[in-house]
């Protein structure tokens, strides 16, 4: 299926793992492409994909991956997975990279350039759908070794309003990302730096659990009332 251009968010490997994100993904109506060798299992899935070699840099490149916010990285060998991380990173130096991994290599996942990596009991999938299904506007996911999403209200005086994600700064200034961002029922996960943040918008934020805590320093911007959802024994999609 042809790509179009406003896709934003990049799924490398079909096997189990790359199956239960994409439903995940599906569910909560995110636009998204999944890179895979095999184009039998994803002929008429209804989504966009590119057939080829997830480590391959020209595959990569045609699925978006040097323009993607976000690139999750399913991949069933470990030596894969450690190659398209690392060339994932360095056809975009922005983009938050989730790489599945058994947990030997977890260290040489995080060299290769990851963000964050799964090695059992973590569901980027439904961390994903998160972001557009809640219904709770202040909410808490904690992830895998002190990830956390959490969302946050943009209140009337919040000195985020008016201004451009590229004008925050938010990552260089405390470490967060902004993964999407909602507003009048609507999720964006499209996010680049000339979005400008509108009061009463919902943002989301990943970051450990430090980078959370600076982020809530800035003035209105900390949830009125958190809810906390611990993921618990839903690790069998990365089993």
């Amino acid at each position: 299926m042809p790509i179009e251009k406003e896709e934003r968010l990049v799924v490398v490997g079909y096997g189990d793992v790359g199956k239960s994100v994409v439903d995940e993904l599906k569910r909560a109506r995110v636009k998204f492409v999944v890179v895979d060798r095999n184009e039998d299992v994803l002929l008429d899935k209804g989504f966009d994909y590119v057939v080829g070699d997830g480590s391959n840099e020209e595959i990569l490149m045609k699925a978006g991956v040097a323009s993607a916010a976000t690139i999750i990285i399913a991949l069933n060998i470990d030596t894969d997975a450690i190659f398209a991380t690392l060339v994932a990173r360095t056809l975009n130096p922005d983009a938050i990279i989730l790489t599945r991994a058994n947990a030997p290599i977890c260290n040489k996942i995080y060299r290769a350039g990851a963000d964050y990596v799964a090695s059992v009991s973590i569901v980027v999938g439904q961390m994903v759908a998160k972001l557009a299904v809640t219904e709770h506007k202040e909410d808490v996911v904690i992830l895998y070794e002190g990830i956390e999403i959490e969302k946050y209200h943009v209140g009337k005086g919040s000195p985020f309003v008016g201004k451009t994600l590229e004008e925050l700064d938010i990552r260089s200034n405390v470490g967060c990302t902004v993964i999407g961002i909602e507003k009048e029922g609507r999720t964006v996960t499209n996010i680049h730096g000339k979005i400008i943040v509108e009061e009463d918008s919902i943002l989301a934020i990943i970051g450990s659990k430090e980078q959370i805590r600076k982020f809530e320093e800035c003035e209105n911007m900390r949830s009125k009332s958190p809810e906390t959802v611990m993921i618990d024994k839903i690790g069998e999609i990365f089993r």
